[in-house]
């Protein structure tokens, strides 16, 4: 039906090509969110900001030569934290 097709034309190009049934809910039209919405939107937001997290500090700890301008040319072997350990009686002592 051409009629019909120039209707959901009209209010496709308005943004809204679908009514909202908002007598049997009484909606007024203002999106209002559950606690089980806010709760699953919480729980996502801290997954994510755990995930980058996790990444940020791998990426420190695989690039810690980087972070710290240590000479990429360096043949020497390099242990990260073989003197950070402290009271603890495995840890090398360092030589001064």
């Amino acid at each position: 039906d051409p009629a019909t097709v120039k209707k959901y034309a009209r209010h496709a190009q308005l943004g809204e090509n679908f009514e909202l049934d908002r007598a049997t809910l009484k909606s007024d039209g203002v999106f209002r969110s559950s606690p089980r919405g806010w709760f699953t939107f919480g729980h996502a937001s801290f997954a994510l900001l755990f995930f980058f997290g996790h990444i940020w500090h791998g990426a420190r700890t695989l690039f810690r030569d980087v972070f710290f301008d240590i000479d990429p040319d360096l043949d020497a072997q390099v242990e990260f934290g073989a003197f950070q350990k402290l009271r603890d009686p495995t840890t090398r002592r360092q030589v001064v």
